[in-house]
């Protein structure tokens, strides 16, 4: 592989982690291993929470530097895991870098999770936390429908208008909190505050929180204010969504 083409598949590397949402560390520790397997000179990098910047020299002299912005996307532990174990077998010389170059692709086209298995998590994390947060039986079997007609609404409509993240946090939310309002309406049984705390649940964005703190305590304020704004703008955006509809819904 030539120089050029090993500075390219280690910014992919970064890159491709980075949109999976690994942490920042685990980021530069990898790709610093993988310039060195491939023998990049003088390779230094800066990973923030939405951006990478990479330099190294190259033999003729001339210094290779690249920046890219990318924005902060969900976690795909799979991808992460099958990304550690190429760098691994790549640094022990096991696995030639042309044969990581087609195999990083390969890790960028699966999806590591089939859409009934995501429903599936929707739903049992909805009807769970429902149940956790004192709703009765009813309303954690509605909190499960709600779970599972937020996954189809999140996966099969929402992709086909093209909203920014925010717009999409507060459509999500405002939709949750309608089919709860109807639930409610036609089952007088059910408790809409139990619904509405369990339909929402997949929403929040409590890892991005552990993750913001995490930062800010290894020194990284760049990443951890970065990662605590984006989760305090996200569970604004849920307030928001579910705020209006029940309003509205009190009015009428």
């Amino acid at each position: 592989m030539k120089e050029q083409e090993a500075f390219d598949f280690v910014y992919d590397i970064g890159e491709t982690l980075l949109k999976n949402g690994a942490e920042i560390k685990r980021i530069e520790t990898t790709i610093r291993h993988i310039a060195e397997a491939l023998e990049l000179k003088e390779f230094d990098s800066f990973v923030l929470i939405n951006g990478i910047f990479m330099t190294a020299r190259l033999k003729d002299q001339t210094v290779q530097a690249r920046v890219r912005d990318i924005p902060i996307s969900p976690i795909n532990l799979g991808r992460i895991e099958q990304i550690n174990t190429l760098s691994r077998r790549l640094t022990e010389k096991r696995l030639s870098p042309e044969d990581a170059r087609d195999w990083l692709q390969d890790i960028k086209r699966e999806s590591f999770a089939s859409n009934p298995l995501k429903i599936f998590a929707y739903a049992f994390g909805s009807a769970s936390f429902c149940f956790i947060f004192g709703g009765s039986l009813w309303d954690t079997i509605g909190a499960l429908f709600l779970g599972v007609l937020l996954a189809c609404f999140s996966m099969y409509l929402l992709p086909k208008f093209n909203m920014s993240d925010i717009i999409s946090t507060i459509t999500s939310s405002a939709f949750v909190s309608i089919l709860a309002c109807l639930f409610v309406q036609f089952i007088p049984a059910l408790q809409l505050t139990s619904l509405v705390t369990g339909g929402i649940i997949s929403l929040l964005p409590g890892v991005a929180i552990v993750n913001g703190i995490r930062y800010l305590f290894d020194g990284d304020y760049s990443s951890g204010w970065g990662q605590m704004i984006n989760a305090l703008i996200t569970a604004l955006c849920v307030s928001v969504g579910v705020g209006l509809v029940l309003q509205i819904f009190n009015t009428l």
